[in-house]
């Protein structure tokens, strides 16, 4: 399995992806951390918040899988260089507007519910009111 986790600056937000690809699928993840994170706060969040973040499929990747493997650390260092220069990936942000986009309907379509619910409640108040004053209560 093969990670990237990318911070960026998302005015006026800072913000983590995720992109892990295991068996050739993409998944990403998203975090808003807000201001600035520091080494403490990305520490922890690596610790504690990292495996719970929610993930959403994005396909096939990139085809083969690269194996993890003791590498010299000053090509790491560069590497790692090299990828804060990038931006995040174009799948990765299709993923993540899909992933929104299909919240964003869910969310409708929960409000609605809430919102039907509501007024119907409203109603039958109503009525049983109207009810007691009909019978001189």
């Amino acid at each position: 399995m093969v990670a990237v986790f990318t911070i960026f600056f998302e005015d006026p937000f800072w913000v983590g992806v995720l992109e892990s690809e295991e068996d050739g699928v993409l998944t990403v993840a998203r975090h808003v951390f807000g201001a600035e994170p520091g080494n403490a706060e990305l520490r922890y969040f690596m610790l504690y918040r990292f495996a719970d973040m929610p993930r959403s499929k994005a396909g096939t990747g990139r085809g083969g899988g690269r194996e993890a493997r003791l590498r010299n650390p000053k090509r790491a260092l560069r590497e790692a260089a090299r990828e804060a220069g990038r931006p995040v990936s174009t799948k990765a942000q299709a993923a993540l507007s899909a992933a929104m986009s299909e919240l964003k309907v869910e969310r409708k379509a929960s409000s609605r519910e809430e919102r039907l619910a509501e007024a119907e409640r409203r109603f039958a108040l109503r009525s049983e009111k109207r009810k007691r004053r009909h019978a001189g209560h």
